[in-house]
């Protein structure tokens, strides 16, 4: 297909260190304290390619950290949430944050889009309207690098005209599976978001854990997840993968022996 090996078109969701265990809305779940940073999760599964994600904000010290990286997606949201626990847009944070990474691109061509996370949830709820990223798509095309957006889309947001309105905005996507026991409907929800996007690229995203029912994964679904995942691949329908995430890739968990024994196997074969 392209000549490239599988793992270079594999991309890790990349977390500060104990990220999620230090946070309270995912402390309950028990994770063992994590010691792994992303330059160190590049060495132990050989993957380069970084999804900058929790903790990680994308400044000249967090590039400097991880040497090894070959290509770096940045990300931010468009919405917050207020001290009143209500969901906002925050246009202005989200344009201040573009036009950082923007600076920080001219400087490290590593850096080559920009991500607006739970876009179809989160952003929608808030508020999220195609005037909102028009004006970002704006402020993007002013000054150079202009950076190719993405939004994420989750399966759950695919029949909300909410979210149809607002995906010509887009120049690609993220395409998370939440519920890991629906990996076999997975290239059904890749092949909707195409063909209500009008073919647009996506980046596949499957997770070490099952944060849809909060339960560790076995071997045999982290298994599926790989396999379905890569068939994606193999067909064109992604152009990568996106592991999540790095914080939790040296718990003692099935699903982590069975990447590293994945990527042992089919690492390096040639797509």
């Amino acid at each position: 297909m392209c000549g490239c090996r599988l793992r270079d078109r594999l991309w890790l969701w990349g977390m500060k260190v104990n990220c999620l265990q230090e946070t309270d809305d995912y402390r309950s779940l028990g994770f063992a304290p994590s010691t792994l940073d992303t330059e160190q999760a590049i060495g132990r599964t050989g993957i380069a390619n970084v999804l900058l994600a929790g903790g990680l904000p994308l400044t000249r010290a967090t590039l400097a950290s991880m040497p090894s990286a070959r290509r770096v997606i940045a990300k931010n949201s468009l919405h917050r949430r207020t001290a009143a626990g209500a969901l906002a847009v925050d246009f202005a944070a989200c344009a201040a944050e573009l036009a950082a990474a923007k600076q920080i691109a001219a400087a490290d061509p590593r850096v080559e889009s920009f991500l607006i996370d739970d876009f179809s949830t989160g952003s929608i709820e808030a508020g999220a309207r195609p005037e909102h990223l028009a004006r970002l798509q704006f402020a993007n095309a002013v000054t150079a690098p202009q950076l190719p957006l993405l939004g994420t889309v989750y399966e759950m947001s695919l029949e909300d005209p909410r979210v149809w309105a607002c995906l010509p905005y887009f120049a690609g996507f993220l395409s998370p599976l939440w519920h890991a026991a629906d990996i076999d409907r997975y290239p059904g929800y890749v092949a909707r978001l195409a063909e209500l996007s009008g073919g647009k690229p996506q980046l596949g995203c499957i997770y070490l854990f099952d944060f849809g029912n909060g339960k560790v994964l076995t071997r045999e679904q982290m298994t599926r997840q790989l396999e379905v995942s890569c068939q994606l691949l193999h067909r064109g329908q992604v152009f990568g993968i996106c592991i999540l995430g790095t914080c939790m890739m040296d718990q003692a968990w099935p699903a982590n022996q069975c990447l590293s024994d994945w990527l042992d196997q089919h690492g390096d074969e040639t797509l």
